[in-house]
């Protein structure tokens, strides 16, 4: 999850996609979350499958129509952790460039040692083992810990727009001082504390009455053991806008895979899967 990162943090903060906030209007198409946002304050209100986030976020003009400061801090509470971050992007014309601190407290912490009694059944293992079924045996039987850790990360990000489509590609740098071997909520698979390099890219087929629609791939390097590593996963994105609310709101499903890996995937759906369904309206101040 950016900041909102948390489990959220990875939705549609996952994918790169600020959403807006103005007046209410009648005809907003379903796909304006992929359209620059006008200058202004928002509260967002978001809703997502395991948790909840508010984020006070703020955008300023540098040269209307060209160049955009965006400012927001956040805070998380879901099932497996609490999350507080401050976030500032400057966008100038097709490349936004940002940055986020933060502090995550993870209250359902699967950090595995080699040596330890992993399930708490008296049988100690001799290997270094975190995937699902080991994570579902211990939520069952109420066995976790807990870590609190400070967080950075830096981010480009260059989207194309064309006539129909939307192309989104974003590089991420990110610095965690989690435990070794232990559970990524967000990336939902574990890894060491360290650096992590990650690319995302969705290709969006978009239309007004519908919203947004596409395949969306992500690589990611991180810090395990003695050395580095890297994974490919792959699924769909969709978003659009409900008109729940007078004012614009969005709705954003997610999709990750990576078959043929027992450690990746939120072990509760017992596949090797990342499943995120996010609801967020957005307030204008």
């Amino acid at each position: 999850m950016k900041n909102t990162r948390g489990a959220f943090a990875a939705g549609a903060l996952a994918v790169g996609l600020t959403s807006v906030c103005s007046s209410a209007e009648a005809k907003t198409p379903r796909d304006y979350f992929l359209n620059p946002p006008p200058a202004g304050t928002d509260l967002l209100l978001d809703a997502y499958t395991v948790g909840g986030q508010v984020s006070l976020e703020n955008r300023a003009h540098l040269e209307e129509g060209m160049s955009m400061l965006y400012s927001r801090v956040s805070g998380i509470f879901s099932y497996p952790y609490k999350d507080a971050s401050a976030n500032l992007d400057v966008r100038v014309f097709l490349f936004t460039l940002g940055g986020s601190v933060g502090i995550r407290d993870v209250h359902r912490d699967h950090t595995l040692v080699p040596g330890e009694d992993f399930n708490g059944d008296g049988l100690f293992d001799d290997k270094d083992v975190n995937t699902r079924d080991v994570r579902n045996d211990r939520e069952s039987d109420k066995i976790y810990g807990s870590q609190t850790f400070p967080y950075w990360e830096g981010r480009l990000r260059l989207v194309i727009p064309l006539d129909s489509f939307f192309w989104i590609h974003t590089g991420t740098v990110r610095g965690e001082d989690r435990n070794d071997n232990s559970f990524d909520w967000f990336h939902a698979f574990p890894h060491d504390g360290g650096t992590l390099y990650r690319y995302d890219s969705t290709f969006f087929f978009r239309h007004r009455d519908f919203g947004a629609v596409g395949p969306t791939i992500r690589y990611i390097d991180t810090p395990r053991g003695d050395g580095r590593d890297d994974r490919f996963q792959y699924g769909l994105v969709y978003g659009t806008r409900p008109g729940i609310i007078k004012g614009k709101d969005l709705f954003l499903l997610q999709t990750l895979f990576q078959f043929g890996d027992d450690e990746f995937g939120l072990h509760a759906y017992r596949v090797p899967m990342y499943f995120l369904a996010v609801y967020r309206a957005a307030l204008p101040l």
